[in-house]
């Protein structure tokens, strides 16, 4: 899992924050009908459907806020499905199979509820929200009948055919002002900002103005959301403007000095591991050259010892000491000397 993918999940995960986020993108009618005080986290576990490394995605679970006679507790549940959307490098734009995909995150998740309760006989509504980060938009379809051929010219077939529409939360077409004004707690929203514009640190640093006072009041009232936010900063800061970006973010936070200096002794520690650990797996390959180089020379001497017996006779003593001492090369050019040699001290002799 990728930086954003890792921070949605970190930040998105608290249910409060997921709360504030849905409210603040779905429809009204639906937001009406959901008690976001009560949302709470299904088990990770529950939900683990395989997903691939570009998703991250999170289900909770809200009552509708109308009582309904065959819950358990009088209330009818929704589960809402949050989801971020990370392009990898190689795509050109959004994925156009996205709401199969989530069709199929739908379908196992009943499938699963199913299986945990076999008496249940009714399914819970589950809505989908794709929160997307990637720069020009969401162009791809949202719902499975936009991916269906046919049904603008028969819309009778529309009711046959199985549909689901998924929300977009278009982080790249909302403008800063609009996002900066979104009703969120000042955690959720500056995740937004950063996952809007977390790509690139001249989009961060171009913004970070507008951002600070949100983000110092983070790093301190909440300082490990803080100290998370910073570290995503600093990791998407190259070696070439690191300096740069941390000076900007202490100018315009001085809250945020000491815990960036605590995050650039932790890069630079894993920047350690990692060093060592590229050294060991050199080491480990310079072993296997090695071990296949001790081979070959082990196999050369056999060979060449054969020859050598065949072709003049027994080998004595100072002729088995110079085999024994000979280097891969120098068995090779003794071996193709054997068949021209005129008697045995010539194949070692110096080329």
């Amino acid at each position: 899992m990728g930086d954003h993918d890792a921070l949605f999940k970190r930040i998105f995960a608290v249910p409060a924050h997921a709360a504030a986020e849905l409210r603040s993108v779905l429809p009204p009618e639906l937001a009406a009908v959901v008690d976001f005080s009560r949302l709470e986290l299904v088990s990770p576990s529950f939900v683990s459907i395989g997903l691939d490394e570009r998703h991250g995605d999170l289900l909770f679970r809200a009552p509708l806020l109308h009582p309904a006679e065959d819950d358990e507790d009088g209330h009818a549940y929704i589960h809402l499905h949050l989801e971020i959307y990370t392009m990898v490098e190689h795509r050109s734009g959004p994925d156009p199979r996205m709401p199969l995909r989530v069709m199929r995150y739908t379908r196992e998740f009943w499938e699963r509820l199913l299986r945990s309760e076999p008496d249940r006989r009714t399914l819970p509504p589950v809505i989908s929200l794709v929160v997307h980060h990637g720069p020009g938009g969401w162009t791809a379809p949202r719902s499975v009948h936009d991916m269906v051929e046919g049904l603008d010219q028969h819309p009778v077939l529309r009711a046959y055919v199985p549909n689901l529409v998924m929300l977009v939360d278009d982080l790249a077409l909302v403008n800063p002002p609009a996002l900066r004004a979104r009703p969120l707690p000042p955690v959720p929203n500056v995740a937004t900002w950063l996952l809007r514009d977390g790509r690139h640190v001249d989009a961060l640093l171009t913004n970070i103005d507008a951002w600070k006072e949100d983000l110092g009041r983070v790093v301190v009232e909440s300082p490990d959301d803080g100290f998370v936010f910073l570290s995503y900063i600093s990791r998407t800061a190259t070696e070439r403007n690191y300096r740069e970006v941390l000076r900007i973010i202490i100018d315009c936070i001085p809250a945020a000095e000491a815990p960036l200096a605590t995050i650039e002794e932790q890069i630079k520690q894993e920047g350690r591991l990692q060093g060592r650990q590229e050294g060991r797996q050199e080491g480990r390959q310079e072993g296997r050259r090695e071990g296949i180089e001790a081979g070959r020379v082990v196999a050369l001497r056999d060979v060449l010892r054969m020859q050598l017996e065949q072709r003049f006779g027994p080998v004595g003593a100072d002729h088995e000491a110079r085999i024994a001492a000979a280097s891969l090369d120098e068995l090779q050019r003794a071996v193709a000397r054997v068949a021209v040699a005129s008697d045995l001290a010539s194949v070692f002799q110096p080329h």
